[in-house]
């Protein structure tokens, strides 16, 4: 037999023979703070002599352990540890499963113990809770105020709770649906099957209302299966009777080059195109759902905060919980496409006739990733055929009931299919697919004699599960789970898609508010000249084989705290700049975790970067400038830009990057030499009336692409650019960018 050994796998101390367990599973096991993890490896049984001498000399000071094996505390080994290194030893009484980030789940009959605690010379306390570490919002499975023959199941997951239909069999425990990630703030709750019928959503309503305040206050319904229109009647009704905001996802969560997407799950088990609105909430006496993340329709990313973008001088898109809504600024609109159902697939829907709508409809449609860009369905919607329906009525007098909302979900308006069709571009990215279920971590083999320690629990490959058929079908599933940590602050990862939706969410305006003050162009600012002259770019550098940067990450208290700090008074002169412009866009909100003044902060420091006043550097300034550019209108299409001549002349093919703040648009200089810009815009920021001039700012690591040279008869070189926003992003196709460019450039001269 070899000779044990221990050895640590980040803070997990594992002892046994050295089997070439998966580092990145182990070392992803939970850490506590006064707690440590030990994970015994090996087939053959272990004796509990030389496990306590490992132990004591690799934790001499330890008051606790905590052993991550399957079903290690329904033997011996737990209470003869505890007892030989007088420490405690908490220990699985069931199947335990790794579920990231950094959780632990036991597998376990309802009503049943999860874990046991076992002191020295004490007889083991059982725990119910499955999870270890608890979530924040942990809570015992609520009784059922009716059996499981009266139409409804509940089960404890990894991430929260799952209600469906009875049924006979036991549910596998390689299902997708314990995959799902744990969030320590809020409580997934995961209704229905793909192969079975929903569960009422009366009874759905009733067991979710029987729920301490605790985890009622953070809920995230979930569908498994094509039920999104019965999630939305009952959050509808949650928020609304208990005066709780819910929130509801499109699907269960999947993983695409680093960010987070939810997919809908159809009847047979299969995943479908990611929809635009990705996450939103129910407020209470909001009559439509918050949209919080969605696909960016300028740029293909997902995205949070306020759903509105300025796609022109006069043309708006809005994602709705129905997919997208192209209108004009400044045209009366109701609420009936905000209260359009998701199911069904989503819709593209121009609300303008006419050949210009069309035309950008069709560019917006073709920079979409391939998967939503297939999907979409265009409409064309007219006065005719809108019902006139009071929004807030038909939410409130919306009831619950045991029909299947799905069977009968209508359109709130009927709309005529126009005859737009997306151009037909390259695709841009895959379909993510449904993740595995997470590792089970085997249960060891008990010994029979009074010296003999039970066996150690095993990692192998063949423990490790994946999701059965019916639940998913990709052509070759990973052999295990991505578990993520999450990123330190200030990391910056290498994938060109912003954060996962789990981010902080901004909250879009209402009805009311969006109708009568629809965000301005920066041009229309009284304080926003048009023919204020800009200082020319710092020069843009080469950089073979720039990448663009994700979008970047919130600020944080700390960071704002420092911004006020260093800007001092005039921190409040800036203040009253946002203030004006939160007027201009009462779109712009706090998210459901930030304050108002996390908000001001980052707009403050946006206002403080532009005026000439600004001295020193601070990388508080950065990060709060960085968080409050992605607060502001996008800007989409050609802008113009002025910088020095560059002794080198740019050549087509040519990638560069701004390593500053890119302040683009005014008056070409007088003057010196000087190279002009002719920049396609996909995330440049309208910043209103926190700058004097009417310009559009780029943030620093902007990557641009030369597309064409030109030297004009006056000796200035005139270069055309395209913003590269990432391989996903999609847009329009080379040709489509220089033409808009080129006319452009002609209408300007």
């Amino acid at each position: 037999m070899s000779e044990l050994t221990a050895r640590w796998y980040g803070h997990t101390l594992v002892i046994g023979v050295d089997d070439g367990l998966p580092r990145d599973l182990v070392e992803a096991l939970p850490s506590e703070r006064d707690r440590h993890t030990v994970l015994l490896a090996g087939d053959a049984p272990l004796s509990p002599g030389p496990v306590a001498r490992l132990i004591g000399e690799e934790l001499p000071r330890a008051a606790s352990i905590r052993l991550a094996c399957s079903a290690a505390g329904t033997g011996p080994i737990a209470q003869q540890l505890a007892d030989r290194l007088r420490i405690d030893v908490v220990a699985p009484l069931g199947p335990t499963m790794l579920v990231g980030p950094g959780s632990l789940f036991v597998v376990r009959r309802p009503r049943a113990h999860s874990w046991r605690l076992h002191r020295p010379g004490e007889r083991a306390r059982e725990i119910g809770a499955p999870r270890h570490p608890a979530p924040q919002w942990q809570v015992p499975l609520p009784r059922q105020p009716f059996g499981r023959l009266h139409g409804l199941a509940a089960h404890d997951l990894p991430a929260g709770f799952w209600l469906h239909r009875p049924q006979r069999r036991p549910l596998p425990p390689d299902d997708p649906a314990y995959a799902i990630e744990v969030d320590a703030e809020r409580v997934v709750v995961l209704v229905g099957q793909p192969d079975r019928e929903p569960p009422s959503p009366r009874k759905v309503y009733r067991w979710l209302s029987r729920l301490p305040r605790t985890a009622l206050g953070r809920l995230v319904l979930m569908p498994y299966g094509p039920w999104g229109s019965l999630l939305d009647t009952v959050a509808g009704r949650l928020s609304t009777e208990l005066r709780v905001t819910v929130g509801r996802t499109a699907g269960l969560p999947v993983r695409s080059r680093g960010t987070t997407y939810h997919v809908p799950v159809d009847a047979a088990g299969r995943t479908g195109p990611r929809p635009v609105a990705q996450t939103m909430s129910y407020l209470a006496d909001d009559p439509a759902p918050r949209i919080d993340s969605w696909i960016s329709p300028t740029s293909g990313q997902l995205v949070t905060g306020r759903p509105i973008e300025d796609v022109g001088d006069r043309w708006l898109v809005e994602v709705v919980r129905g997919g997208y809504w192209l209108r004009e600024a400044d045209a009366p609109h109701g609420d009936d496409v905000r209260l359009r159902p998701a199911d069904g697939g989503d819709t593209f829907l121009v609300d303008v006739t006419g050949a210009e709508a069309h035309d950008l409809a069709r560019l917006l449609a073709a920079r979409l990733p391939a998967d939503i860009r297939d999907s979409l369905r265009f409409e064309q919607r007219t006065e005719a055929t809108t019902q006139r329906v009071d929004p807030r009525s038909a939410r409130h007098r919306q009831k619950v009931t045991d029909h299947d909302p799905d069977a009968a979900a209508a359109p709130v308006n009927s709309a005529i299919p126009a005859p737009l069709t997306a151009p037909a571009v390259p695709p841009v990215v895959s379909a993510p697919q449904v993740p595995p279920a997470p590792p089970l971590l085997t249960a060891p083999q008990v010994g029979s004699g009074p010296a003999a320690v039970a066996a150690p629990a095993t990692l192998s490959a063949q423990a490790v599960t994946v999701p059965r058929a019916s639940a998913a079908a990709p052509p070759s599933p990973p052999p295990a789970i991505e578990v993520a940590a999450p990123p330190p602050p200030g990391h910056r990862a290498a994938e060109p898609e912003p954060a996962p939706p789990s981010t902080t969410r901004r909250i879009p305006a209402g009805p009311t508010a969006r109708d009568t003050a629809p965000p301005p162009a920066a041009s229309a600012a009284p304080t926003a000249p048009a023919a204020a002259a800009l200082p020319p770019l710092p020069p843009l550098r080469r950089q073979a084989g720039a990448v663009p940067a994700p979008a970047p990450r919130r600020s944080n208290v700390h960071e704002q705290r420092r911004v006020r700090e260093h800007l001092g008074a005039r921190y409040d002169v800036h203040a009253r700049d946002v203030a004006q412009l939160l007027v201009r866009l009462p779109g712009i909100r706090p998210g459901v975790d930030e304050s108002a003044d996390a908000v001001v902060a980052d707009l403050v420091a946006v206002a403080a970067t532009l005026r000439p006043d600004r001295t020193g550097t601070e990388p508080a300034l950065r990060a709060c400038l960085l968080s409050g550019l992605n607060r502001l209108p996008t800007a989409l299409g050609p802008v113009r830009a002025w910088a020095p001549a560059d002794p080198v002349p740019h050549r087509a093919g040519d990638v560069l990057i701004s390593p500053g703040l890119l302040r683009a648009g005014g008056q070409a200089p007088d003057g010196d030499r000087y190279d002009a810009f002719t920049v396609y815009s996909l995330t440049g920021r309208r910043p209103g009336v926190l700058s004097e001039r009417d310009e559009v700012l780029f943030a620093p690591g902007t990557v641009f692409a030369v597309l064409d040279t030109v030297t004009g008869a006056d000796g200035v070189r005139r270069v055309l650019l395209r913003e590269l926003a990432g391989p996903d992003a999609g847009g329009p196709s080379t040709e489509q960018v220089l033409e808009s460019l080129r006319a452009d450039a002609a209408r300007r001269r």
